[in-house]
């Protein structure tokens, strides 16, 4: 008697089962909004309608910083030297993109990984198009003998390698992982780019979002350090034949190095990154050219 008792409330449970799935919308639950929709097949986890909020940097207004609004930074004196020559990123860092990487950065959230990774695929296309486009505006160089149709088309701008901000250990053991680590590779893969661990972080600096510009500044002086695996890798690239020599006199164009990091406040983070590379390779007599990519632009 029990066992059929049993049976009739299990068959029970498993209509109600069907029937709850049968009535409920179509789809699955929006990661970002909770809402149940058929999710967008480009950015992934997220409804159509978390899709249209995307805060997505269309019209850059620095040409240096990429930032999509006025931008007094980079009028700043101290400002015009710094290591990299152009900054893009995907989105402006407002209330909705705070929450998104914070849910991943801070809370562990990895279901965050794949959709945060393809808005910094589609920024580093539209920084691809952005680089191509200037090339092909630029005058050819002056040369002592004509060159043919095929040797004045210039090769599209295509970063050698990529790397990215380091953490400290201490940072690491805290969250588990480097965001700025995993959003590099994820575009590396995607774009079939050679990642490489460049960097080091020599002290654990505070969390930057509470401190002044100046503060920030004189945070990063000494904060990284080079990884001289990862340069012995930029070193062997660069001894790879780019271009033909002539009277045995090397033409080698600069290493082209993507710098990847999470969000860009002041742009110091970057540039005292950039500028370990760019002193190392100086030493090494390596000619190179950092350009750098961010989720997200304050």
């Amino acid at each position: 008697m029990f066992n059929w008792l049993s049976n009739i409330t299990d068959y029970a449970q498993h209509l109600t089962g069907r029937l709850h799935h049968l009535l409920a919308p179509p789809g699955a639950t929006c990661l970002t909004c909770g809402t149940r929709a058929i999710l967008s097949s480009i950015y992934p986890g997220i409804c159509p309608r978390c899709v249209k909020q995307i805060p997505w940097i269309r019209s850059i207004r620095c040409l240096r910083c990429g930032r999509g609004v006025g931008c007094p930074d980079c009028v700043r004196p101290h400002m015009h030297n710094r290591s990299f020559i152009s900054n893009r990123s995907a989105v402006q860092y407002n209330t909705l993109m705070k929450e998104w990487i914070g849910m991943y950065k801070f809370r562990g959230h990895e279901r965050y990984a794949p959709l945060l990774t393809a808005l910094m695929i589609q920024a580093f296309q539209a920084m691809s198009d952005e680089r191509n486009y200037a090339l092909a505006k630029e005058p050819p160089a002056p040369v002592a003998h004509p060159a043919t149709p095929a040797q004045q088309k210039k090769p599209p701008w295509r970063p050698d390698v990529v790397t990215y901000v380091p953490v400290s250990s201490e940072r690491l053991a805290e969250r588990g992982f480097n965001q700025a680590e995993r959003l590099a590779a994820g575009l590396a893969t995607a774009c079939h780019l050679p990642i490489v661990d460049l960097l080091q972080r020599q002290i654990n600096t505070t969390k930057q979002s509470f401190k002044s510009r100046g503060e920030r500044i004189e945070t990063m002086k000494n904060a990284f350090s080079i990884n001289p695996d990862g340069m012995h890798l930029v070193e062997d690239l660069y001894r790879e034949p780019h271009l033909p020599t002539q009277k045995g006199i090397s033409h080698a164009r600069p290493i082209q190095i993507l710098l990847i990091d999470d969000i860009y406040t002041t742009g110091s983070t970057l540039d005292a990154c950039g500028r370990v590379i760019l002193n190392t390779c100086f030493r090494m007599e390596i000619p190179v050219e950092i350009y750098t990519l961010t989720l997200a632009r304050s």
